[in-house]
């Protein structure tokens, strides 16, 4: 009795390459085209759980990932010309972007530390600027919005409401290189109404006024 002879079924070749290239669970370096490198854990084809990105242009992330983005905690950092790697950034992440707490190194030298929120400081945070000034407050979408101190560089200072990154709404400038307080409204960074006094220091300052502010007294008429 003859024998019936099946063709074997043969996987295409796309679909064995796919299969070999599957990734999930902890992998040593991947190497993608663009000259990018990942070590860390995948889940289903997408970076999941703890990893390292190095990137061609010399950006290193360690830390968290989620369906192929930033999520969770990590540190991003820059290599420099002598070999070492600079923090640029270190917190929590969600989907990509800055998220949540976290601590901030700008190039020029600016330090902050506070909340973010996609990827922009919202929230409470303190700022500690390249010139020496200093704020310490609440944000929203990079700019000082709400209640805060702000310390320039020469040492005056301004606490109170802020709009928009400008002083808005009831505050107290020291000018501590005069020796006065001024106190007030402002609208859009411009006091509209205020009430200058003298410090009881003013004497004693770098730069005091010439002139006295005059104690206004009521006239008593005998």
């Amino acid at each position: 009795m003859p024998f019936l002879k099946y063709s074997r079924r043969v996987e295409p070749l796309w679909k064995e390459n796919e299969r070999l290239t599957f990734k999930t669970g902890l992998h040593h370096t991947i190497y993608s085209v663009s000259g990018d490198r990942y070590i860390g854990e995948w889940l289903s084809n997408h970076r999941e759980g703890k990893g390292a990105h190095h990137s061609r242009t010399n950006k290193l992330y360690e830390g968290d990932w989620k369906n192929d983005s930033r999520h969770g905690y990590g540190i991003l950092s820059t290599k420099r010309s002598d070999g070492i790697y600079s923090t640029n950034y270190a917190g929590e992440w969600r989907n990509g972007r800055r998220h949540g707490i976290g601590v901030c190194h700008y190039n020029n030298g600016g330090y902050y530390e506070g909340r973010w929120e996609n990827k922009e400081r919202s929230g409470h945070g303190r700022m500690w600027f390249s010139d020496g000034a200093f704020y310490e407050g609440e944000w929203l979408n990079d700019k000082f919005h709400g209640i805060g101190l702000f310390v320039q560089e020469n040492g005056n200072r301004y606490e109170g409401e802020w709009k928009n990154g400008l002083k808005h709404g009831h505050g107290k400038f020291f000018h501590l290189d005069s020796g006065q307080l001024q106190e007030g409204l402002w609208y859009n960074g411009v006091s509209v109404t205020s009430v200058m006094v003298d410090m009881y220091y003013r004497q004693a300052t770098l730069q005091p006024t010439k002139y006295p502010i005059p104690k206004v007294e009521k006239l008593v008429k005998h």
